[in-house]
């Protein structure tokens, strides 16, 4: 066939000529041309997939999105826009969004709080990573704890760096506010001492004080190798912390170093113990009584301990006040615990006593327990004075054993409403088989913290504030003593003992500005929860089981090591000689007032003050034999610290009212206590009988 072209010449092809054209070829092309067919082939240009969830500050980040809805002029708005970048700093993200129609790019944070003037920018946008840390420090836990618990709730985790980061911003910030509180509840404690005239000479205030101390991890009471230890002091009157102290024997950074043989980098290093884990309380202790004077401006005239004598002795030892003899009172809850601990003791053992006998004993405990309980009760309430009531309450605890098995001719008629049934009398089948003693050994010890027990007091307060410990240290079953992990909990829990609303408080330390209702709702939900279960407690009077707990024999011989001091001076040392000669002085009423102070003798803190201050006969034959050539080093140890309790002088006190009332009925006389007696013309002497 043939078609004509251009020029009008009627051109010859040999391709047949179909009718309609090349119609495939037409429709390939109209199908290429579709404009939903170009869409949906062409991938989106930059955008990215996002996963999981994000932490968001609702509000701002609403308000945020209504802002790029008009990101310009030309008409476009949010729904215009795209992802195409996300960066995340810690849990706070930002989402870089662009507009398909006029490239515009605009940022947006997740999670930035209302703009304060006195919060820097980083902390703003960083505070959702420290509130993060904060959290998860206050309920125990660590790193590893909480990226689990976001990488299970689908948010992205933070890292290392960022949890050491935020972990120094707010540790440094609870240790502040921790020193802030203990400083205010010093003050309270110092206004309360005067108004209650409980001042010195100089009119510096005197404070009652509870002393306490824990360790990081769980000795079960054989195993005492903690890396970490804290003690506090809280004040008697408030029942407000008013110092704490901590112990580290150990360092990370330090350690490795050690170990690569290479010179550590620079670090704030919490490393400041090496001796034993059992000295760190007693060391922290003596630390803080020094310090009272020079922080607060009071001194701490009487201690509440749990009977741990080595803290008390390391007290003495140090003499934080040249004029004052600090008293100790043994904790009423400790002493009678060691009672009942020694009474088991006693009752397992197979060494003495028919086994009869032996669980007679162990099933009256607890009325043993109780019957002291009682006199210590009735005594307290008596308007007898002080000595009186000591040798009363002795008497009747050394009853007990005798009244509890069946021998009544010493009972006191409060005591006892059968006095002369002796039907049941199991005494002398007790003192046949030497049960009778051993248990009066443990009577004894008890009786000689008579003047304690009238006290009434105890380390309960105390213990409150080491279960706190305990709680954010995670039960004690992780490992916190490798850097300031520990240094940062105790600090917490001395914030959350003093205040009723410590989380509300840190944030307004912090950030300068009040959290939002929530922190403070919550906060105030739980004080009232804890006042309300106080009150039922109070109410109910619920009886509690009493568990006696096994206790191990075990020492610890290096307790309570403490380094040398350097000696004083010539000057200061003739200076100090001369100031203790003249204060030994006394005129004839303070003779006679200080011979009536002391009859209680060694129940009297002033007589074991005295007694100490000068020479009696018990020493005056070592003094006067001592060769010239003969340090007098340990002979003045003896005379101040030492401690003699022979079983001699055991049996002395045990029997001494029975001698006084024989050798009063033998000699018709009467037959009283007396004091320590010093003479005006030689007050470097003294004597007592």
């Amino acid at each position: 066939m043939g078609r004509y072209g251009k020029s009008g010449r009627l051109n010859l092809s040999a391709r047949r000529y179909k009718k309609g054209g090349n119609l495939p070829n037409r429709k390939r092309r109209k199908e290429e041309v579709k404009p939903y067919e170009v869409e949906k082939d062409v991938p989106k240009q930059n955008e990215i997939k996002l996963e999981g969830r994000r932490i968001i500050n609702l509000s701002h980040f609403i308000r945020s999105l209504q802002e790029l809805d008009s990101h310009s002029a030309i008409g476009c708005c949010f729904k215009d826009m795209h992802v195409i970048k996300e960066t995340r700093y810690g849990l706070n993200s930002s989402l870089t969004f662009k507009c398909k129609l006029c490239n515009t790019e605009r940022s947006v944070w997740t999670c930035i709080p209302p703009a304060s003037e006195n919060c820097d920018t980083e902390q703003i946008h960083h505070k959702v990573n420290t509130d993060a840390m904060n959290g998860i420090v206050n309920i125990g836990c660590g790193y590893t704890n909480l990226n689990t618990f976001l990488t299970i709730s689908d948010v992205p985790p933070i890292s290392q760096s960022m949890y050491e980061k935020e972990h120094k911003v707010i540790s440094e910030a609870w240790e502040k506010l921790a020193c802030l509180e203990m400083e205010e509840a010093a003050m309270r404690e110092k206004e309360l001492a005067v108004e209650c005239g409980d001042v010195d000479k100089s009119g510096i205030p005197l404070v009652t004080v509870i002393v306490d101390g824990s360790w990081a991890k769980r000795s079960y009471r054989t195993n005492y190798s903690s890396l970490s230890g804290a003690a506090a002091i809280i004040g008697a009157r408030t029942g407000k912390l008013l110092y704490l102290g901590m112990r580290n024997k150990y360092c990370a950074t330090c350690a490795w170093s050690v170990r690569l043989s290479i010179p550590p980098k620079q670090h704030k290093c919490f490393k400041n113990w090496s001796g034993n884990s059992t000295a760190m309380e007693s060391d922290i202790i003596v630390e803080g009584f020094c310090q009272s004077l020079k922080m607060y401006g009071i001194k701490f005239n009487r201690v509440i301990g749990d009977g741990d004598s080595n803290v008390y002795k390391m007290i003495l030892d140090a003499r934080p006040y040249d004029d004052l003899l600090v008293e100790k009172i043994e904790c009423k809850n400790h002493l009678l615990r060691n009672f009942c601990n020694k009474l088991q003791e006693l009752a397992r053992s197979s060494k003495h006593g028919h086994v009869g006998l032996r669980k007679r004993i162990a099933n009256n405990v607890l009325k043993l327990r109780t019957g002291i309980t009682k006199a210590i009760l009735y005594r307290k309430m008596s308007k007898d004075a002080l000595p009186l009531k000591i040798t009363n309450l002795r008497s009747d605890i050394l009853n007990c054993p005798f009244h509890y098995f069946g021998d009544h001719t010493r009972c006191d008629e409060y005591f006892c409403k059968t006095k002369q049934d002796n039907s049941k009398n199991e005494v002398p089948v007790m003192k046949s088989s030497g049960l009778l003693y051993k248990m009066l050994e443990i009577f004894q010890v008890l009786s000689d913290c008579a003047k304690s027990l009238l006290c009434d007091v105890s380390t309960n307060r105390v213990e409150n504030l080491n279960s706190l410990i305990a709680k954010f240290l995670g039960g004690k079953r992780i490992n916190y003593s490798l850097k300031d992990a520990y240094n940062t909990r105790c600090n917490i829990s001395a914030v959350h003992f003093n205040k009723s609303l410590p989380n509300y408080t840190f944030h307004k330390s912090l950030y300068k500005y009040s959290p939002s209702s929530h922190t403070k709702k919550y906060e105030e939900r739980r004080c009232k929860a804890r006042e309300a279960a106080a009150k039922r407690r109070n109410h109910l009077k619920l009886k509690k089981r009493l568990f006696v707990s096994k206790i191990s024999n075990t020492q610890d011989n290096s307790y309570g090591s403490k380094a040398e001091k350097p000696d004083l001076d010539l000057n200061q040392y003739s200076e100090k000689y001369q100031e203790f000669i003249k204060n030994l002085a006394l005129d004839d009423n303070e003779i006679k007032n200080l011979e009536i102070e002391t009859r209680a003798q060694r129940d009297s803190a002033v007589w074991h003050f005295e007694r100490r201050k000068r020479l009696t006969a018990s020493y005056f034959g070592q003094v006067c034999h001592k060769m010239p050539h003969t340090s007098c080093k340990n002979l003045i140890k003896i005379i101040l610290y030492s401690k003699i309790d022979t079983v001699h002088m055991k049996y002395g006190r045990l029997h001494e009212s029975d001698a006084v009332k024989y050798i009063s009925n033998e000699l018709k006389i009467e037959v009283n206590s007396c004091g320590f007696f010093v003479k005006k013309e030689r007050a470097l002497f003294g004597s007592y009988p």
